[in-house]
């Protein structure tokens, strides 16, 4: 049987809500392949009407290092997880092995995988997984491994276990930067319209978001073009715009993004709204949501990334995210926090 780490933060008496005390999900015990970091959650809700259904949360994660011994890591990625959970906060891992790992030796997806999205398919029964990979391909005067690309891959068995397609679906483009990676994607019921995607690519200075769509239920991508660019000039993420996630928010879109902050590197969560479908953005008027060492406590010293949230009831939001205590002390870690009200101010997450 899988092991418990009773990987969770203290929950207060309604049972819902979330603290900053502790990571609700760690690196595992030395040896394991995730026994190094955990990062970039994606949360599935119980689906209705299925007793039992627990939460669900796919991570990528690694214990060091890649496929290939003599590649040097310089992402969290590796493989990816599997963890469930009866209320959200407290998370078991399904198995104590990865649920998707890299590609076979030459393949496009050999070095490095880590999980973008997962959606429940129409027939409520089969997950799609939308994936970041590397292979071998050497990029001049950049790391193994940063020539990534986007796949896709289904489950017939809750996420167990995945049967991946042989190509990527969607390619990097010279245009954009050395990659297309971190795939985030929106259904015809949050667009109003098409299937649409979010990635973002980093070009040697910036990185920025792009969006692509598909009318054909995501097996074929047709790009669309920038979303969301680096701040102006002097702000919190003037180098960019990384990781991100969507969420229905009031009247609106709310995306969650990953800024960078020239010079200093610093990595903080802003946000962006978007009321024609995701297509375009526009960023809010609020310093970041969560900042290194901030409400997410001092485990998140170091760094604060790939954000995740899902809606609760009462218009309420909960955001999962990893962080870092420094550069000396633990991996990355996945933690929650909860806006009660759905509130977006720094104050507001709990």
């Amino acid at each position: 049987a899988a092991s418990n780490y009773m990987l969770s933060a203290l929950v207060a008496s309604t049972g819902i809500v979330a603290t900053r005390t502790l990571p609700v999900l760690q690196p595992s015990a030395a040896g394991r392949w995730d026994s190094s970091n955990v990062a970039s959650p994606v949360v599935l809700l119980p689906r209705e009407g299925v007793a039992g259904d627990p939460w669900r949360m796919f991570y990528y994660g690694s214990d060091g290092t890649w496929s290939d011994a003599a590649a040097t890591p310089f992402l969290p990625t590796g493989k990816c997880g599997l963890a469930t959970s009866a209320d959200g906060l407290t998370w078991t891992r399904a198995t104590d092995e990865c649920v998707f790992a890299p590609g076979e030796r030459g393949a496009w997806d050999s070095l490095h995988v880590g999980v973008g999205d997962v959606h429940w398919n129409e027939d409520g029964r089969s997950l799609t997984m939308y994936y970041l990979a590397a292979g071998d391909e050497a990029v001049d005067g950049a790391p193994d491994g940063i020539r990534m690309r986007i796949g896709r891959a289904t489950s017939e068995d809750g996420g167990l276990s995945w049967a991946r397609e042989p190509e990527p679906v969607v390619s990097a483009d010279a245009a954009e930067g050395l990659f297309a990676s971190w795939p985030r994607v929106l259904p015809p019921a949050l667009t109003g319209g098409p299937w649409r995607m979010l990635y973002h690519s980093f070009d040697g200075r910036r990185w920025r978001a792009f969006s692509c769509r598909s009318d054909d239920g995501g097996a074929s991508w047709t790009r669309e073009g920038l979303a969301l660019g680096p701040g102006e000039g002097g702000a919190w993420d003037e180098q960019g715009v990384g990781t991100r996630c969507v969420v229905p928010w009031r009247d609106r879109l709310l995306m969650i993004y990953e800024g960078v902050e020239a010079g200093s590197g610093t990595h903080r969560l802003g946000g962006a709204a978007s009321a024609d479908g995701g297509r375009s953005w526009e960023r809010l008027d609020l310093p970041p949501l969560l900042e290194p060492g901030g409400a997410g406590g001092d485990w998140t010293a170091q760094v604060v990334g790939t954000p995740y949230a899902v809606a609760l009831p009462g218009g309420g939001l909960r955001l999962f995210f990893c962080g870092k205590p420094s550069a000396e002390r633990g991996g990355m870690c996945i933690g929650a926090l909860d806006s009660p009200a759905g509130r977006l101010e720094a104050g507001a997450w709990l």
